[in-house]
């Protein structure tokens, strides 16, 4: 009983804790939406801007270079990704091909041992109709078709 209470309680502060997270996740960025923000026009200093409360020409003029590296470092990730993205493709492209040539490889085997078995069965049933012949004329009294004797 006391774990029920228990449960019911974490149920009820739930909402309230979640509710508390999310303003304190959001708080800031709603302040921030508020604060108005403009870029420069083509060819304005940072010192002729209209510049959000707080903000110093330094300050815009950090940001910018932060925001600047920040995005020359994404453009190489990019790259990177790209990159990694052609090399996978290629090496799946060698494994798919090597599994075709697998297949092929075991066909040609596979037909070949057939092939062999095939013609070393002919041989032997041309071989078992022979001596068959050969018994019945030796049988029949014809001893030029019979086998020679047994050394002793």
């Amino acid at each position: 009983m006391l774990h029920l209470a228990a449960q019911i309680r974490s149920k009820a502060l739930f909402p309230a804790i979640a509710g508390g997270l999310l303003l304190a996740v959001t708080a800031p960025a709603i302040a921030q939406s508020g604060a108005a923000t403009t870029t420069a026009p083509a060819g304005a200093s940072v010192a002729t801007m209209g510049l959000p409360d707080g903000n110093s020409p330094d300050e815009v003029q950090a940001r910018q270079a932060a925001n600047a590296e920040q995005a020359r470092i994404a453009r190489e990730q990019v790259q990177r990704n790209s990159a990694s993205e052609a090399e996978y493709a290629r090496a799946l492209k060698e494994v798919e091909d090597a599994k075709v040539k697998i297949a092929s490889d075991q066909a040609a085997a596979l037909a070949a041992y057939e092939a062999e078995t095939a013609r070393l069965e002919r041989e032997h049933a041309e071989a078992m109709t022979r001596w068959e012949a050969d018994v019945a004329a030796c049988r029949g009294g014809d001893n030029s078709r019979c086998a020679p004797p047994a050394p002793r």
